[in-house]
């Protein structure tokens, strides 16, 4: 799974190279006095779109979001347990909910025919991927869960490594 969250995080790293690309392009371009690049605005949002979800799915199987477990710690072990299940459940329920209002909305906008102003480029495709990469997210979370639920605590692995019997 973490290996299909990496190729998503890709379209992340490449999504950002390009608007940094277009962002430098469209600067040198004002001050020159040349004009703009023409629908910047709308590349830019979806470009930004990609830029965040693309990578969160990622950073979820890698642990490398940020969290805030300060007071995590200071919980026993099977309550702090109970607690990253509990904000597990709530994740996957909203991201849930969040994948299939996507998946509503790839038909509506493709039926809406929605595209940038000049260049013409459909919304479609990026509520597409959007909704791929969001549900991914979905079931790293769910993942993460599971290995939350299904873990030994800390004393039954003690006690295992004790007697190996």
């Amino acid at each position: 799974m973490s290996s299909i969250n990496l190729k998503a995080c890709y379209i992340s790293m490449v999504s950002l190279f390009i608007l940094m690309v277009m962002t430098t392009i469209n600067t040198i371009l004002r001050k020159t006095g040349i004009g703009s690049i023409t629908d910047n605005l709308d590349i830019t949002e979806y470009l930004l779109v990609m830029i965040i979800y693309c990578a969160m799915a990622y950073l979820e199987s890698e642990k490398g979001h940020v969290r805030v477990d300060m007071f995590l710690f200071m919980l026993p072990k099977m309550l702090c347990r109970i607690v990253e299940a509990f904000w597990y459940v709530l994740s996957a329920g909203i991201l849930g909910f969040f994948t299939y209002s996507l998946f509503i909305n790839i038909g509506r906008t493709y039926a809406s025919g929605a595209t940038t102003q000049v260049y013409r480029i459909p919304q479609w495709p990026f509520v597409a991927i959007l909704c791929f990469v969001i549900f991914l997210y979905t079931v790293t979370v769910v993942l993460h869960l599971i290995e939350i639920v299904t873990r030994k605590n800390e004393s039954e692995e003690e006690q295992a490594k004790e007697d190996p019997a």
